[in-house]
């Protein structure tokens, strides 16, 4: 049998009678030129010089990964559109066994069910999906670039994958669609003229998206029912809706990123980062957020999300809060906003020990310990929101978010149950009026 150190086969002509003569752990090199599909269903490098072309058909990827330990590189992957007509045809025509795809996918430029599987410096263009992974565990992706796809990249039920050093561009639906996947990393790619989102997360557990540029997409990163998320050193910039949100995400970290400029040149900005549908838990933290519409939005029953340490400047709305409770923000630097923050329907906390700086706060702090001794009202919104302890100083230094958190739980303690305009004593109703909150810690 071969191994790794056999010496190289070269493809000549028919590229899958090559493949299917090579033994596992063989070498195939691929010289330049326009290929048909071809299948690997063993453990095999295939190698392309010059960026050899792969046309794929209708339902009939370009490459199809059928094994584990699999290595492609240097590829140049022809899609094919999504087209229903077609599809119907191919499926109905039995002139042949189509037993290679399967029923109702998505017609895929690379096609991967197999574990272990590296694919390297792959161009896909004008696919359904660019990539799709099914179930996968052990899949990389390097220096691949992905052009006018559906979606680009697709992982679906797969663990430990890494998408690293990618473009991704003018796909319609998404970037990069993870669903169902668990310790998914996706490092320094460029999210760039999506018009749907760049990344989408869903249902996913402890991935990490780190040091990736999301630009002039219609949303950048979208966590949809994620946990256990890190969202760190970003570039989100002139995205036209969103530039994140976590929507129904629990105890995710979303740390120094950059979301700015959300609208980008339409006239009508957008939103930098939005915490909405029940989300809770998350750590928000040494953010810049910068020329957006709300720099900040949090909404729709959200509780027990941490906002500190972010930089929060020249948006309409600093932050944003609607209809929800618990949340706590504070040691944030809010400046020229046009607003500094909004906190409608809502019971959330502004202060724990210190509370946030605020450059148009005009209050004294007559012992001078950095502390406000007069209050600063939330400007907008129905809650009558109060920071007590806001700071005369621009918050700085190192975040210390386990005291941060500590702080979390001992300051946001808010019970809907008080709010209630009687009590049950005795098995008798008691209506009274309540005592004033004091909100000074």
């Amino acid at each position: 049998m071969g191994s790794a150190s056999a010496a190289p086969i070269f493809a000549s002509g028919d590229l899958q009678a090559a493949i299917d003569g090579a033994d596992p752990g063989d070498t195939v090199i691929v010289p330049s030129g326009v290929y048909g599909p071809f299948t690997v269903d063993k453990p095999l490098t295939i190698r392309g010089e010059a960026a050899p072309s792969i046309k794929a058909q209708t339902q009939n990827p370009a490459i199809s990964i059928k094994s584990d330990g699999v290595r492609i590189q240097g590829f140049r992957v022809l899609g094919v559109a999504k087209n229903q007509d077609d599809k119907f045809s191919y499926y109905m025509d039995t002139s042949s066994r189509k037993s290679h795809y399967t029923l109702n996918l998505p017609n895929s430029g690379v096609y991967v069910d197999g574990d272990d599987v590296s694919i390297e410096d792959l161009v896909v263009e004008g696919s359904e999906v660019g990539v799709l992974v099914m179930g996968s565990r052990n899949f990389t992706i390097k220096n691949a670039s992905f052009l006018r796809c559906d979606s680009g990249l697709s992982l679906q039920g797969c663990d430990l994958a890494t998408v690293e050093g990618s473009t991704f561009r003018e796909c319609r639906k998404y970037g990069v669609q993870i669903e169902g996947s668990g310790e998914i990393l996706l490092e320094e790619n460029l999210f760039s003229g999506n018009s749907g989102v760049g990344v989408m997360l869903k249902k996913s557990v402890g991935c990490q998206v780190l040091a990736n540029e999301f630009v002039r997409n219609w949303q950048g990163l979208f966590l949809w029912n994620s946990s256990r998320t890190v969202v760190q050193n970003n570039s989100l910039d002139r995205n036209l809706y969103y530039g994140m949100v976590i929507a129904s995400g629990s105890n995710n970290s979303i740390l120094n990123n950059r979301a700015t400029k959300g609208g980008g040149d339409t006239g009508v900005r957008g939103i930098g980062i939005s915490i909405q549908e029940n989300s809770s838990y998350n750590l928000v933290a040494g953010n810049v957020l910068e020329e957006n519409l709300n720099g900040l939005d949090l909404t729709r029953g959200s509780a027990f999300n941490l906002i500190c340490y972010n930089e929060i400047s020249k948006n309409s709305n600093g932050i944003r809060l609607d209809k929800n409770e618990n949340n706590l923000v504070y040691m944030n630097n809010f400046r020229r906003n046009l607003i500094s923050g909004y906190d409608n329907a809502s019971h959330n906390f502004w202060n724990a020990t210190v509370g946030n700086y605020y450059d148009d706060y005009r209050g004294r702090d007559r012992d001078g310990d950095g502390i406000g001794d007069d209050p600063y009202w939330i400007p907008k919104g129905s809650s009558c929101a109060v920071d007590w302890r806001p700071l005369m100083k621009p918050a700085e230094g190192n975040m210390d978010l386990e005291r941060a958190w500590e702080d979390l739980a001992r300051y946001a303690t808010y019970n809907p149950a008080d709010d209630l305009p009687y009590k049950v004593e005795n098995e008798m109703i008691v209506i009274g009026s309540k005592e004033p909150r004091n909100l000074w810690f």
